[in-house]
């Protein structure tokens, strides 16, 4: 399998671009800057310079042919204003969706909010992030109008522990709970990896049952 790992830089797009290469899988790292490019070909990484945020649907099309597998893990980032919120949590996955769909990627997997239905707006815990939340409810809502098979993840309170490989899927849980970034990386990894948990939405914090388990358990 051939997989673009978007965001391959960030918290949890570290930690899969770990597993995958441990696991010795066939993928490409995705970053957006060029010295994160030279840092990831030292390991031995294939690297793809891509900027979801500044590439046109025409630019991002042509990146993506190739890949069977887009992993979009993607944040502006809580340090950013509510412009750049829409610009890449919002345009920049709507037009990754579009390219893939245009480069005949087979499967998207969105890392996404922990809850990102529309009633999610105005709930007290969301005031905060409110228009990360809009962003991502359109962002998703557009990858399950595409005709895209997708897997859409919805960590809950990232953390940097060390990940257990035990967790919890629900769909939707009434509380937020935690989950180390380590575990959500490997999801992400099972949903690439097994074609049989793939199409599923589902919330994930930290729990009792192993991950390969709880993905073919849960029924949402």
């Amino acid at each position: 399998m051939s997989i673009l790992v978007i965001g391959a830089n960030g918290g949890v797009g570290r930690h899969l671009v770990n597993q995958l290469q441990e696991a010795g899988q066939k993928f490409t790292a995705g970053v957006r800057k060029e010295e994160q490019v030279k840092d990831l070909e030292n390991r031995g990484i294939d690297t793809l310079l891509i900027d979801v945020a500044n590439d046109s649907i025409d630019e991002l099309s042509d990146k993506l042919k190739g890949f069977e597998q887009v992993v979009f893990s993607v944040g502006s980032g809580g340090s950013t204003g509510a412009d750049q919120t829409i610009i890449v949590d919002l345009d920049g996955a709507v037009k990754t969706i579009d390219a893939s769909e245009n480069a005949g990627v087979n499967h998207f997997v969105m890392v996404s909010t922990f809850d990102s239905r529309r009633e999610a707006f105005d709930t007290p815990d969301a005031q905060k992030i409110k228009p990360y939340t809009i962003a991502k409810h359109h962002a998703d809502e557009h990858l399950k109008r595409s005709s895209l098979t997708y897997s859409i993840v919805h960590p809950g309170r990232l953390t940097n522990e060390p990940g257990t490989k035990q967790v919890e899927l629900g769909l939707y849980f009434d509380k937020i709970g935690d989950v180390p970034r380590e575990d959500i990386a490997s999801v992400i990894y099972e949903l690439l990896d097994n074609e049989d948990h793939r199409g599923k939405e589902v919330q994930v914090i930290s729990g009792n049952e192993d991950i390969k388990s709880a993905l073919k358990n849960f029924k949402a």
